[in-house]
Formats: structure tokens, sequence, C-alpha cells
């Protein structure tokens, strides 16, 4: 069935996107690939902080440069997404630190034993927490960093006159209109994922109190809300970085280049 699905998904991606298609599935399969080498580096005693910012280093050089090409645009979002990371890496490492995320969830707490498999796993839970946390959010500060630096990049291209400012001020507007749907979008899949947890709940007949005091509930509300904060972030980061490298005196004379792909 997943043969089926992913000859399904490429024949979509070569009707709809043609070449870009067919590249967007090979990066896929390249993201794939990666993240099978983190898992396995894991396992065989790596890290997991270390690999996980290997291999978000590498998902994005290869989201960002293979899939969009190496201009202005990329660029900056290539710098903002690094900032952003290291920002919720800090903010992550103490939220899991404080409310002990690490490790199995009341839903899930007997799945090893479920499955017949060995409990005895000698590996860091609250870094693998943090590790996951971070690769998670790469996908949404990629796309918030990268709509906002090519809106701005669209905008000085058909108006070069423009102050940085009004630039910065054109990509924070763009900025938010993103901000509403990827949040909408991050909340939908925090109550999805919660959804098990309740239906739990109300079944065993277990107090609101207990719910919203859960493990399970404060893992699934903990990404979407560092996510949510590393999609802010990135979005007037992304916007003043464009509009200063956009504004920069080597680019004075080219103000009417052609556009970048």
């Amino acid at each position: 069935m997943t043969k089926i699905l992913g000859i399904i998904l490429l024949v979509l991606m070569l009707a709809v996107g043609r070449d870009r298609g067919l590249q967007a599935f090979l990066t896929i399969l390249l993201n794939i690939a990666v993240l099978f080498a983190s898992v396995l580096a894991m396992v065989y005693g790596a890290s997991p902080l270390a690999v996980s910012a290997a291999a978000g280093l590498l998902l994005t050089v290869i989201i960002l440069f293979y899939q969009n090409g190496n201009n202005s645009k990329t660029r900056v979002a290539f710098a903002v997404i690094l900032a952003v990371l290291v920002v919720t890496f800090v903010i992550g490492a103490l939220l899991c630190g404080a409310g002990h995320a690490g490790g199995y969830s009341e839903v899930k707490i007997n799945l090893d034993e479920g499955l017949f498999l060995e409990g005895n796993v000698d590996l860091s839970m609250l870094q693998i927490k943090i590790s996951i946390i971070l690769l998670g959010l790469l996908g949404a500060v990629k796309d918030a960093a990268v709509a906002v630096t090519s809106a701005v990049y669209e905008v000085h291209r058909n108006n070069p006159a423009l102050m940085p400012s009004r630039l910065f001020s054109s990509g924070l507007k763009i900025g938010r209109q993103i901000l509403a749907t990827t949040m909408n979008t991050l909340f939908f899949a925090c109550v999805g994922e919660s959804l098990l947890l309740f239906n739990i709940v109300c079944w065993w007949g277990y107090s609101f109190a207990y719910f919203l005091n859960s493990k399970a509930l404060y893992q699934v509300f903990l990404f979407s809300g560092i996510a949510g904060l590393g999609c802010i972030s990135a979005i007037p980061l992304a916007a003043s970085g464009m509009a200063f490298v956009l504004k920069l005196p080597h680019r004075s004379g080219r103000a009417g280049e052609l556009h970048e792909e």
C-alpha cells in the first residue's frame, strides 16, 4: 500500500508540477534518507541533540538550495531558520526539562509492553523530545521564511525605489496573513493529536483537570507552541533581513535585475 501511495504521489506531482514536481519528489526522498540515517546514528550511540542539529542543517540545505535554488531569498531564509532554531532550542530545552516532557505519555506508556518490545532503551528521552521539536518545526519555519523573503523580493522588484522601512512593513503585512494560516494549521494538528487522549479520559471518567495536566497534552501543546513561536519570530527576521540585503550598496545597480528562480 505504501508503494501504491508513493506512485500515486509521484504521478500527481509530475502532472501538476512537471520538472519542479519531480524535483520536489526527489527532495522528499532525500529528506527520508536523512531522517533514516539520523535514527540509525542515535541507535548506535550518537548524541540525539548533535544528530538532530546536523540533520536539521542538512534538511534545510536540501529543501532550500536544492529545491529553490541558491539566491538572495534562500540565503536570507537559511540565516533566519538557523537563528530561529537556536532560539527555539534554548526555549524547548528549558520547557522540556521543567515539564519533564521526555519519555512516554499516558497514552503510550504501555506501547512497548503491548508490542512485546524491550523497554530498557539506553537513550536520553529528554534529548529525543527536544530533537523531535527541532526537526518538527523546520517545515513551518521554512514555509514562513521563504514566503516572506519571496514576497519582499517581489515588492522590491516592482518598486525598486522603496525604502527599507517600507519593504519591511510590506513583509510584515504579508507575514501576518501567513501567520494566521500557520497557527490554525498547528492548532488543528494539536487537537487531532489529542483526540485519542480526550476519548480515553471521557471513557474512563477521568476529570477534566486530569486531562489538562496530562503529559500527553503537554507534549502536543509544547510542540505546537514552540513551532508557533518559531514562525512568529521568523516573519520579522525574514522581512528585515531581506529588506537589508536588497538595499545593500552593491545591489544599487541591480534594481532592474531579472526575477530570480
